[in-house]
This record gives C-alpha cells, structure tokens and sequence, in this order.
C-alpha cells in the first residue's frame, strides 16, 4: 500500500474533473488498498482510498464515505525523468 500526492482541477471529485497523481521520486503506480491525498485548487484537502483497480479504471472511497469511479487518460509514468515537467512520474485519470 503507497500513499500518492494528487491534485484536482476543481473543488471536488464530479464527473468530467481531472485528478492528476505525482511523484517527485518513484514511477506511479496506483494500484488497490493506495491512499490519495488529493489537493484542491480551493484549499480543503481530500483523502481516499482505491477499493479497485481494474486496468484503466479505479474506484476510490473517499473520506466521506463517498465512493467516485476514475478512467486513466494519460499516463506518463514511463517517459523519462523531466519529460513531463517538475514531477517525476504521473498519471492523469478522469472521473465518470
């Protein structure tokens, strides 16, 4: 089980919003029983735990008891180190 870093690009986990999970130091790999730490660009930080991942598709539980389902739409843990910006290693998923 690894605890990742996340962010979102709106206030909350809705369909259609972007979660994008990085690392500055190892090779993304989100996989069942990982927790995210996911930061919004409104301030309140939200957790989550991946009950599922099946392929390209993960189920979280969010802090709330909540649950969202996430498609992968990039994945960008393969490509060289800085090829992508700061971060390491990432992967972009979308909720639907």
């Amino acid at each position: 089980m690894t605890q990742w870093h996340a962010e979102i690009d709106g206030p909350a986990l809705v369909p259609g919003a972007r979660l994008t999970v990085l690392s500055d130091h190892q090779v993304v790999r989100v996989v069942s029983a990982d927790t995210l730490s996911i930061e919004t660009p409104t301030g309140p930080r939200l957790s989550g735990m991946v009950l599922d991942r099946t392929a390209s598709d993960i189920r979280l539980a969010l802090g709330d008891g909540s649950c969202v389902c996430l498609e992968m739409q990039r994945d960008d843990s393969l490509q060289p180190p800085n090829a992508h910006g700061a971060a390491f290693s990432r992967q972009i998923w979308m909720v639907y």
